[in-house]
Parts: structure tokens; sequence; C-alpha cells
């Protein structure tokens, strides 16, 4: 290091190591003086503005008794769709698939763990929600963060939505 006060030598490691140790001590700090964080009761006034509402206007499902019964038939159908589907394990679909992402067609990492947008996941080309079946003939490998963007789209919708993304970046 050129500069003897200098804290750090500016290798990103350093720099990390040293920011973490700079805001770790400001949070002791903080607490020394202040006590309990500010926000420590954020997740309790959330919890009670939500029971003041609901006791003023009630909970959707209440208010809505037909929407929550279909809505509770899709899952019911949805859940066991999938638990009577064909029994088959990622690994079969990945090797199947060559280990290629068949959303963007770009080689899917073995070694990266969820829930990194490029680790490994199953794919439903027809998505469940819209009557697609939980079988080897209906899914393929993909990216997690491209079945991430495509949602409950079919393929042919995912691609020109995928293809229309990368023309902007």
């Amino acid at each position: 290091m050129a500069n003897p006060r200098r804290k750090q030598c500016g290798k990103p490691d350093c720099k990390r190591a040293f920011n973490a140790d700079r805001v770790r001590e400001w949070n002791r700090a903080y607490k020394a003086e202040h006590g309990l964080w500010p926000h420590h009761r954020y997740g309790e006034g959330q919890r009670a503005r939500e029971r003041r509402r609901r006791l003023e206007k009630g909970h959707w499902r209440k208010l809505y008794p037909e929407s929550a019964a279909a809505y509770d038939a899709r899952r019911r159908a949805l859940v066991s769709q999938a638990r009577t589907g064909e029994v088959f394990a990622p690994l079969d679909i990945h090797t199947r698939d060559g280990w290629v992402c068949q959303l963007c067609h770009e080689p899917i990492d073995q070694t990266i763990a969820w829930p990194h947008p490029k680790s490994p996941s199953i794919d439903h080309i027809i998505p469940l929600s819209r009557g697609g079946a939980h079988a080897l003939s209906n899914v393929q490998s993909a990216h997690l963060g491209c079945n991430s963007s495509k949602r409950d789209r079919d393929t042919h919708e995912a691609a020109v939505l995928l293809a229309r993304l990368a023309g902007q970046a």
C-alpha cells in the first residue's frame, strides 16, 4: 500500500471486509446509544393494521365466498394433479435435455444452488395452471430465472417475451 494511513489495500475482498466491519461497528454503537432498532416493531404495526382492516371490512373469503370456493377448487385440482402425475427425478429431466435450458438455450451449471437465477429447475411446458400434465412429456430443463420469467405462459409466448427482453439488453 502506497498510503500508510489507508485502512485497506483496495482489493475487493479487503474492501468488503473493511465495509462489513465498519457497518457492524456502527450498528453496535447505535444499539448501545439508543437501545433497540427503530424498525424493530415494524412487523407488529403491519399485523395490527391488517387486523383492524379485517375487522372493518372482513376477510376476502367472507366477502366473496364464490371466488374463495373457486380458488380452493382450482388449487386442490392443481395439487392433486401434481401428486398423481408421473413420478420422475429432476436429474432425469436435466440429463435428458443435456443440461441445456430449453427457454434460453444456454448451458445449465449443475453446481449452482437454488435460489441463484442460473440454478437448474424443472419447467412445465404447458403450465399446470393452464391444464398441463405433470408428465415427462410436459417438462423440460430451465434456469430458475428463465422459468420464473416464463411464469404461467406457454413456451411460445415465453420465447417471444425472452427474445424481446434479450433485444432490450
